[in-house]
């Protein structure tokens, strides 16, 4: 406790005395003050304030301190302070939030968003995926969104995710193989065993597996798909509805299974395929189908 009204002088002279006390015996934390007023005595007191994780009980009196108390539980006081009692912890974690806090004396409970989701105007939101083609150049913290990137020339991303960076495509000729389809921003390079004798080749299973690899991940316009489409359907094909919204990363996958429905098993499936090609009106890539897998001798 201290009495308001000490003279500049004095001030003049304990400062300095104060200071070199700091000096030889380090810094001290000195309780910051507030003022009141003795209700016995009408004497303006200057008062010490209490620590956190305190509150005050009793004011300070000419000749008693600050009365400090604990602060109950589920309350707390943050900083020094002179109220009356402590603050309760209000903040309750949410369903897409986790604890990183507990409520203590001096703490409010806090709470972050939970892994997979980021803060946004008051809300925890899901962590975006970066679609097919695209890759992860900054994963998604509690506070940030993902930040994706298209895969530059050379890498490829299949799926949506949002933990994935583009992938480099395979080296075919690394691995002893040939090139069968060069990879795009949204699938590999697709490699195969199978020789340049095509579908007469003893590994005619390989072979017919590149054949539809060869024809699924080529890139033609939506178009040109749908007319590719029905006409597999015209030879009983299973259709399977292709549409904008999907990508080009899905129709391909789908358009894969849907040839696939091609081969029963009895050797037709390439005079099956080149027929299709036909109907769909796919010069271009019946030429390039035939030079591929079945050249003339």
């Amino acid at each position: 406790m201290r009495v308001a009204g000490w003279t500049g002088r004095t001030l003049l002279w304990v400062l300095p005395a104060l200071l070199i006390t700091l000096a030889v015996h380090g810094a001290v934390t000195v309780a910051p003050t507030f003022p009141w007023r003795d209700e016995e005595t009408q004497e303006l007191l200057v008062c010490d304030q209490c620590p956190p994780g305190t509150f005050v009980q009793w004011p300070c009196r000419r000749d008693s301190p600050t009365d400090c108390v604990a602060c109950p539980s589920r309350h707390y006081t943050q900083f020094w302070n002179y109220l009356g009692r402590c603050r309760y912890c209000n903040v309750v974690c949410g369903e897409r939030e986790e604890e990183v806090q507990p409520c203590s004396t001096t703490r409010n409970r806090a709470c972050r968003c939970r892994a997979g989701f980021f803060a946004h105007a008051g809300f925890c939101l899901e962590h975006a995926q970066c679609p097919p083609g695209a890759g992860v150049v900054a994963p998604g913290t509690p506070s940030q969104n993902t930040e994706c990137q298209s895969c530059l020339p050379g890498s490829f991303s299949a799926g949506s995710s949002s933990s994935e960076r583009c992938q480099p495509h395979r080296n075919c000729s690394a691995l002893g193989l040939t090139l069968n389809v060069p990879g795009s921003a949204f699938h590999d390079a697709l490699c195969t065993s199978c020789p340049r004798l095509g579908l007469s080749a003893p590994d005619s299973q390989e072979c017919e597996r590149a054949l539809l690899d060869f024809v699924a991940f080529q890139d033609i316009s939506f178009k040109r798909l749908m007319r590719l489409q029905q006409a597999l359907a015209a030879l009983g094909a299973r259709r399977r509805q292709v549409s904008r919204e999907e990508g080009r990363a899905a129709s391909q996958l789908k358009l894969r299974r849907q040839l696939a429905e091609l081969g029963a098993g009895d050797g037709a499936l390439g005079a099956r395929l080149l027929w299709v090609l036909r109907a769909a009106r796919l010069a271009g890539l019946e030429r390039s189908v035939r030079s591929r897998f079945f050249p003339v001798p």
